[in-house]
């Protein structure tokens, strides 16, 4: 078997495609951050080469459409172990019998497919309530958040639009990376957990964060508490960076 390595970034999974496409051997695809040698496999590292994830993704949209295209990148950002082979099987399966295979929902790469997509999606929804700022110097907001699914893509432009007067950075302590809006733009770059904690202390105390405190505890009704119904539209594993929790 051939393992095609890659640099974990969506450009780079489409140049992996393109060369493991071909390829007539037993082939898998991935992460070098996840990759792990094995003795009988042939580890073969992909650069990222612009012009061939160009191919594989307008290839995707004009043969297929821009549907299946939608469908792959949110398989990719749902993050789940594997992935880049799910990702390869379903591209496969829809050049062979046209994105039309899409209708087969008796197929288990399609169901997967399917699964894992709206995972990703109902998750960015999620958090676009689900993030609380704090203020870390004047007119500059921080936040925190450890999503099971790389949805920070899929939230910027969301965050952009409703915050769009202040400075802020959202940042997912998992994945080590941060949506960065400087009131002109707004980008992903790499930020570290030790960083983030930095910006999270620089401040003593957030008067607005404060505020949400009591607010949220003076609209709380003790006798018609639900912790269970509020599991279930706001899973606990969320809680940790919710102020009011």
């Amino acid at each position: 078997m051939k393992d095609y390595v890659y640099d974990g970034s969506f450009d780079g999974l489409l140049t992996a495609i393109f060369y493991a496409y071909q390829d007539k051997d037993r082939v898998k695809i991935v992460k070098a951050a996840d990759y792990i040698p094995h003795l009988l496999n042939i580890k073969i590292s992909v650069s990222t080469e612009t012009d061939k994830a160009d191919r594989v993704y307008n290839s995707i949209y004009s043969k297929l459409s821009y549907d299946t295209l939608s469908n792959i990148y949110h398989l990719y950002l749902s993050d789940i172990p594997d992935v880049e082979n799910v990702i390869l099987d379903y591209i496969k399966l829809c050049f062979k019998y046209s994105d039309t295979i899409n209708l087969a929902k008796n197929n288990d790469t399609i169901r997967m497919v399917d699964k894992y997509k709206r995972r990703a999606y109902g998750e960015a929804h999620l958090f676009k309530g689900l993030v609380r700022f704090k203020e870390i110097a004047p007119l500059i907001f921080y936040s925190q958040i450890e999503p099971d699914h790389n949805i920070l893509p899929l939230i910027i432009d969301h965050f952009k639009r409703r915050f769009s007067d202040q400075h802020f950075i959202i940042h997912d302590l998992k994945r080590q990376y941060a949506i960065i809006y400087n009131l002109k733009e707004a980008y992903l770059r790499d930020l570290s957990v030790e960083e983030g904690n930095q910006l999270s202390h620089s401040s003593e105390s957030d008067p607005f964060e404060s505020l949400f405190k009591s607010f949220y505890q003076s609209i709380t009704i003790e006798e018609r508490h639900n912790e269970r119904q509020q599991r279930s539209y706001m899973p606990k594993r969320y809680w940790k960076h919710l102020v009011e929790m």
